[in-house]
């Protein structure tokens, strides 16, 4: 009986950890959108053109998002993502110095999160935040893999043929990822606002009593 117990806990948090997580498969679920595509003559939806057109878009609202809601909010995971997403614009713009300015913005950025990396992960963890920016920096992972052409080495089927289809359109997800990260955080920091604010009427409160 408490064998049984214990199984069907642990089903249990599996099954939790899956409902939480899930959002992780959206970088190779677009990938088998991608095939999808090109299996039903819809090749155009997932051309690098068409991914191109959309990127400077989707990663400009998350720069103004980012932006509105460090400027409001004042926490400093928000002007972490803010710098990253601007980084990112500017890369989509492909003004000249981008191409190498990336990986310079991006190593300044890897040293900032590991100096405040306490900082950085109290606004984060446990939250929808932390499973949609790990959504965002995944696709960007696999973009960046399949841009190298790592997934010729597994059979990848038609793979040269198709991997700037799949680049492009896995780095778009992980734009829309971005997105969504965005307006999870925008939630995050009001609920932080508004517990720091009821603490500090409870703390007056007590004081005048």
């Amino acid at each position: 009986m408490v064998q049984d117990s214990a199984n069907k806990s642990h089903l249990n948090d599996n099954k939790s950890r899956f409902f939480k997580w899930w959002p992780l498969l959206l970088g190779p679920a677009t990938m088998v959108w991608v095939y999808t595509a090109k299996a039903i003559g819809k090749v155009d939806f997932v051309s690098r053109q068409a991914n191109e057109n959309a990127a400077l878009f989707l990663v400009g609202i998350s720069v103004i998002g980012f932006c509105a809601a460090a400027i409001k909010y004042r926490q400093e995971f928000l002007f972490f993502m803010l710098a990253l997403c601007f980084a990112f614009f500017c890369r989509e713009w492909h003004f000249a110095g981008t191409s190498n300015g990336i990986y310079v913005a991006l190593a300044i950025l890897a040293a900032w999160a590991v100096k405040r990396k306490d900082k950085i992960s109290v606004f984060v963890d446990g939250c929808p935040v932390q499973v949609w920016a790990w959504t965002a920096f995944s696709c960007y992972l696999l973009s960046q893999l399949i841009a190298r052409r790592v997934f010729r080495y597994v059979y990848l089927p038609s793979e040269k043929d198709m991997h700037i289809f799949l680049e492009e359109s896995v780095e778009t997800m992980g734009h829309i990822a971005m997105i969504v990260t965005c307006i999870v955080s925008w939630i995050r920091a009001v609920r932080l606002a508004s517990s720091q604010e009821t603490l500090s009427d409870f703390s007056q409160k007590k004081l005048s009593a």
